[in-house]
């Protein structure tokens, strides 16, 4: 049973903010995008986390209780997205929609430590780390 909605006038209206208005308002709608993106990707991955318990024991699940746990996962989503940080996908969302756009903000605070998402480089482990095949002497 699916309870999560999606508000498409919302979604609408902040389309509408990308394309027109300033700078400012674009930013922000595409950060409201950005942030809304992570709320539904955070629900299916704790939906998707909650299907891998068995289910079973000795009273079956009725289906109010199933009403419950989509609400529970949806409110588990809100809330982790909402943790929000530098390194937070909405956060790393915005950066590469922004610059895509054309509206790159100036990197400030923690931002200036990042770096860029997507430079092209490939991923090293740690000197030291190991890695996959490799065994430790």
């Amino acid at each position: 049973m699916e309870t999560r909605s999606i508000n498409v006038e919302g979604l609408n209206h902040l389309r509408e903010l990308s394309h027109a208005g300033d700078a400012q308002q674009r930013r922000q709608a595409i950060r409201q995008a950005a942030k809304e993106f992570e709320s539904v990707f955070m629900y299916q991955v704790v939906k998707a986390m909650r299907q891998t318990v068995a289910s079973g024991g000795l009273i079956e699940k009725g289906a109010g209780e199933e009403v419950f746990e989509g609400m529970l996962d949806e409110e588990w989503a809100k809330r982790l997205s909402a943790r929000g940080g530098p390194s937070s996908l909405s956060e790393v969302l915005y950066r590469q929609l922004s610059r895509a756009a054309g509206l790159e903000e100036e990197a400030t605070g923690l931002n200036a430590k990042l770096p860029p998402v997507g430079n092209g480089r490939p991923f090293a482990p740690p000197a030291g780390a190991g890695g996959p095949g490799k065994k430790e002497p």
